[in-house]
C-alpha cells in the first residue's frame, strides 16, 4: 500500500507539481496603439508577450485586431518595466513605421534601453520587416570626445566643445574620467528618431548633462548623424 501510494503521490507531483510556475506566465498586450474609427481596425497595433513574473519575454507586435499580421521576437526581453510602442514615419517614405522601445538594464542610477523598427513595405499594411538602428552608445563612442584635466571636463564633438568644472557640482565623490549611457532613452519625434544619454563622472549619480542624439536613416539602417550637448542647470558651463 505504501508504494502504490508513494507511486501515485510521484505521478501527482509530476503532473501538477508545476502548475503553479506554468500559470504564473501570463500572455498580455503590454501597450496598443488604436484608432477610433472601427472600419480601420487594420491599422491598430499590439505589443504582446509572456509576463514572468517581474519580466516580459517572447514579444509579438500584432497588427489589425485579428492577428493577420504577426511579428514574433522570442529573443527579446524587458527587465522589470513595460516598454514603449510608437507608430510614426521615420524614413519619409509616408508609410507609418513601428518602434518600440524595451528597458535592458536597470538599478540605482540606471536605465538603458534597446531599440527596435518595423518598417512597413510599399505592398500592404500586413508587411513590416524589422531594420537595425545603431545603439546609442556606439552612436556616442563614434561621435562624442570626452576627457577630464583635473577639475575640468572638456565634451566634444565635431567642432563644438564645451568644458564644464567638476567642482561646482557639489559632489563628495572625487572627480575621474566621464562616462556616458547609464540613463537612455529613445525618442521618435516629428518623423525623426532622437536618443538621449545622460553624462556623469565617477558613477552615475554624478550627473553633469545630457547627450541627445539625432538619427537619420541612410538607406540601410538608423545611424546617428549628429549630437548636441545640454548642460545641467545647477552647474556651470561655458562654450569656446
Amino acid at each position: 500500500m505504501f508504494n502504490k501510494f508513494f507511486i501515485i503521490s510521484v505521478i501527482f507531483m509530476m503532473l501538477f507539481g508545476n502548475l503553479e510556475k506554468v500559470y504564473a506566465i501570463d500572455r498580455v498586450v503590454i501597450r496598443s496603439i488604436t484608432v477610433d474609427d472601427p472600419d480601420r481596425w487594420y491599422e491598430n497595433i499590439y505589443l504582446i508577450a509572456d509576463k514572468d513574473g517581474m519580466d516580459y519575454k517572447n514579444f509579438t507586435v500584432q497588427v489589425g485586431d485579428f492577428g493577420r499580421g504577426l511579428y514574433n521576437f522570442p529573443k527579446w526581453i524587458n527587465y522589470s518595466y513595460d516598454p514603449n510602442l510608437y507608430k510614426e514615419d521615420l524614413n519619409a517614405d509616408k508609410l507609418e513605421d513601428i518602434i518600440i522601445e524595451l528597458v535592458t538594464g536597470s538599478g540605482t542610477g540606471v536605465s538603458t534601453k534597446a531599440i527596435h523598427i518595423l518598417h512597413q513595405g510599399d505592398v500592404g499594411f500586413y508587411n513590416f520587416q524589422e531594420v537595425p538602428v545603431e545603439p546609442i552608445k556606439d552612436a556616442i563612442k563614434r561621435l562624442v570626445k570626452m576627457e577630464q584635466k583635473g577639475n575640468e571636463i572638456t565634451i566634444s564633438f565635431g567642432k563644438k566643445n564645451y568644458v564644464v568644472y567638476y567642482s561646482k557640482f557639489g559632489y563628495y565623490t572625487p572627480v575621474d574620467r566621464p562616462g556616458a549611457g547609464s540613463i537612455e532613452e529613445y525618442i521618435p519625434k516629428e518623423g525623426i528618431l532622437y536618443g538621449t544619454a545622460n553624462v556623469f563622472v565617477t558613477i552615475p549619480e554624478a550627473n553633469i548633462g545630457g547627450l541627445t542624439v539625432k538619427y537619420a536613416w541612410d538607406g540601410k539602417m538608423y545611424k546617428a548623424e549628429s549630437v548636441t550637448f545640454e548642460a545641467a542647470p545647477y552647474k556651470s558651463s561655458r562654450t569656446k
